[in-house]
């Protein structure tokens, strides 16, 4: 089949049309050789080097067709600076352009567009990974450590894989394994961590084409509203005063008590702690905010026992090993459920306990908002809101029982109404289902 080969001018490039066929077309230069010119189906035009070397077809994509583009002084002192960054290029342009190229080759040299793309081939998971949490996440996030022990624990397996070698299928299956072996909310955290982190690497011209981790679905969760019931309160704080290790009890009372998130009250310190004023200083939450929480007599008689007893001057809950701060007391927490018999109950569960109680007990939605540290009110009302239409109902069944006495007296020296003539006070309508 003849190539379609021509002098490169504004005019004939500006006349060329799409195929009808709908498949890519080529055009060669007769004035550059070298210099080719494609025309996709869409109608894009784009300018591209195409030559043989060493027995082997090399293409190295220029920019795309702009005949009214402009350059800065730097292309005419070397026209390889815009060199894989698409850039606009008239016919003119391109020819310099592709001059410079064709000598690299030349030369056995590999433009940059060709390092750069060998460079990203290579590209690793694990290595597009550590760029992420140093170059990004440590800054941007507070939960980059999380993230960290996530890829080790369900993504290790493909770090020395390249990133243009993972497919779509094979992290559809892997989700699908892991929501049945670790948990669906644990599959559509890995998700989202792979999801984020390849984006990032596009975003960085570190990966190219689609990210294999978009379009896959997440698995439907329903919003967990577990709390310790009224039944089982007694026996969980018996459990809580029952355990031996004084760190694991009283973190967990304060837990419960304060409300706090669990990261920050493993991280209490003493000097966010004003015991004689009664305040404990929150520097920064999860939401990016800061918090302060005015402590009750309860919580304080634990902290200053803690501190009059305290093993260390820094953290208000000593742990083993070198840091010396209590981490996620699993095995401690295990033990005081195992003791109180109670069953599917997280450490996080104690957050929503405290707001539950404040909602039945009749405080504002914006009030336990305060209390724990929301953002938006909206996240208060998704997770209380049942709480607050039982305090609702509650306070409505006091208030008929005020408004509606079971026995109404007769007033004396009044005569009593025949019950026919007594009006019920809803009287329901016949023959209506409700």
């Amino acid at each position: 089949m003849p190539r379609n080969e021509a002098a490169f001018s504004k005019g004939y490039i500006d006349g060329l049309r799409v195929s009808p066929d709908g498949k890519r077309l080529y055009y060669y230069d007769t004035k550059a050789r070298g210099l080719e010119l494609s025309v996709n189906p869409t109608g894009a035009k784009t300018f591209s080097v195409y030559k043989w070397v060493n027995g082997k077809p090399r293409r190295v994509v220029l920019g795309h067709y702009d005949g009214l583009a402009l350059q800065g002084i730097e292309f005419n002192e070397n026209p390889l600076v815009v060199l894989g960054n698409n850039a606009a290029l008239t016919v003119d342009h391109a020819r310099l352009l592709a001059q410079a190229v064709i000598q690299q080759l030349a030369a056995g040299e590999k433009p940059r567009e060709i390092k750069r793309k060998e460079e990203v081939a290579e590209l690793t998971l694990g290595q597009l990974f550590t760029e992420y949490i140093n170059n990004y996440a440590m800054e941007h996030t507070k939960t980059w450590s999380v993230m960290q022990a996530s890829f080790d624990r369900y993504l290790a397996n493909w770090k020395n894989r390249p990133v243009k070698e993972i497919t779509r299928g094979e992290v559809q299956l892997l989700i699908n394994k892991l929501g049945k072996a670790s948990g669906q909310t644990t599959a559509n955290r890995t998700l989202e961590l792979l999801r984020a982190v390849i984006n990032k690497g596009k975003h960085w011209s570190l990966v190219m084409g689609d990210n294999p981790a978009s379009g896959i679905a997440k698995f439907r969760l329903k919003s967990r509203s577990r709390f310790v019931s009224e039944d089982e309160l007694p026996k969980l704080m018996a459990a809580i005063h029952a355990e031996s290790n004084d760190s694991v009890r009283d973190y967990v009372l304060l837990s419960l008590t304060t409300g706090a998130r669990k990261s920050n009250v493993l991280a209490m310190r003493w000097d966010q702690l004003d015991l004689h004023q009664g305040i404990w200083m929150i520097p920064d939450t999860k939401n990016g905010t800061s918090q302060t929480i005015l402590l009750t007599n309860e919580e304080l008689d634990i902290l200053k026992a803690r501190f009059a007893a305290r093993k260390s001057f820094e953290w208000v809950f000593v742990g083993p090993g070198k840091v010396k701060q209590l981490k996620d007391p699993k095995k401690g927490w295990a033990r005081i459920l195992k003791a109180a018999g109670i069953k599917d109950l997280h450490l996080h569960d104690l957050r929503r306990t405290l707001g539950s109680y404040m909602a039945m007990s009749g405080a504002s939605l914006s009030v336990i908002g305060n209390a724990l540290n929301h953002k938006e009110l909206s996240t208060t009302r998704k997770v209380y809101a049942q709480s607050a239409r039982t305090a609702e109902k509650a306070a409505r069944e006091r208030a008929h029982e005020m408004m509606f006495p079971a026995e109404q007296p007769v007033p004396a020296n009044e005569p009593e109404v025949a019950e026919s003539n007594v009006v019920p006070l809803m009287t329901p309508a016949k023959d209506i289902e409700f």
